[in-house]
């Protein structure tokens, strides 16, 4: 019984519950997601810094799951990855937000399922990094991008955690077609297809630390996982927010992010 309860805490220990409900959202209908208008993520480009011998290595490329009420964590998120980058090196973000042709109505947020659609987007090719948007780099993304895969098609810190992953897009194109991540609205269909093909791996916990596993020096991400306390308060109409122990690290960062006056509009794009 008791090991029962211990992973019953474990795998709510991250959960938003009802007491972390304003009481007017729980008598209005769930908020609406209708399929999105844009043919294509917004690629954002960080070219090599002025300056600095371009790399020979491959563009990192990151794919960011977002939508609209969001837009404060997601600047945030690139000025986190300008922070640690290799300036020698190019990286795109994909910022995948309103895509079209998904059925969303029964996702927990605005971006659930477009994670399983990073293979179609990339062609079949190549590598990507898959990541939330209520996520901050404490260190470069390029390490995590040259990660090596041991022949597997995702690596994740476990098999359910599919908030950061690193993905072999030609493994994967075919076991998760694109009419799966259009239509299909369980987890479980496209771990159990992944796992059922022997191609995911286990990831480096310190690239996806959720609220209180982050550690000092050794965390390379920090996941603000835990809804009612996501710094930035995004729902405060569907959510009673609590502050954070960690909120001064993500809150800094905007901080320094507006000293900069640094916009996302300032940084290039390339087509979809």
């Amino acid at each position: 019984m008791g090991a029962i309860s211990a992973k019953f805490r474990r795998k709510n220990e991250f959960a938003t519950t009802f007491w972390d409900r304003q009481p007017s959202a729980m008598l209005r209908r769930p908020r609406p997601r209708p399929s999105g208008d844009a043919i294509a993520p917004t690629v954002l480009r960080l070219e090599p810094a002025p300056g600095t011998a371009p790399s020979d290595r491959p563009i990192v490329r990151i794919f960011l799951g977002c939508e609209p009420a969001q837009a404060r964590a997601e600047r945030v998120f690139v000025w986190s990855i300008l922070q640690v980058r290799d300036p020698s090196r190019a990286y795109e973000i994909h910022v995948m937000k309103d895509l079209a042709g998904f059925d969303r109505r029964a996702w927990k947020t605005g971006f659930t399922n477009y994670r399983y659609a990073i293979p179609h987007l990339t062609g079949g090719t190549g590598r990507a990094i898959y990541n939330d948007v209520d996520q901050i780099y404490l260190a470069d993304p390029a390490e995590l991008f040259d990660t090596g895969l041991g022949g597997k098609g995702a690596l994740s810190i476990t098999e359910r955690e599919t908030s950061v992953m690193l993905l072999d897009c030609a493994k994967l194109v075919d076991v998760w077609p694109l009419a799966d991540a259009q239509r299909v609205t369980s987890h479980r269909h496209f771990r159990t297809k992944l796992t059922a093909a022997g191609l995911w791996g286990p990831l480096d916990r310190f690239w996806n630390s959720r609220d209180h596993e982050y550690q000092p020096g050794q965390s390379r991400l920090l996941h603000f996982t835990i809804l009612h306390k996501q710094p930035w308060q995004p729902f405060p109409e569907e959510l009673r927010y609590r502050p954070h122990e960690l909120a001064e690290l993500w809150l800094k960062m905007e901080r320094d992010a507006d000293e900069a006056d640094f916009a996302l509009s300032q940084l290039g794009t390339a087509p979809g």
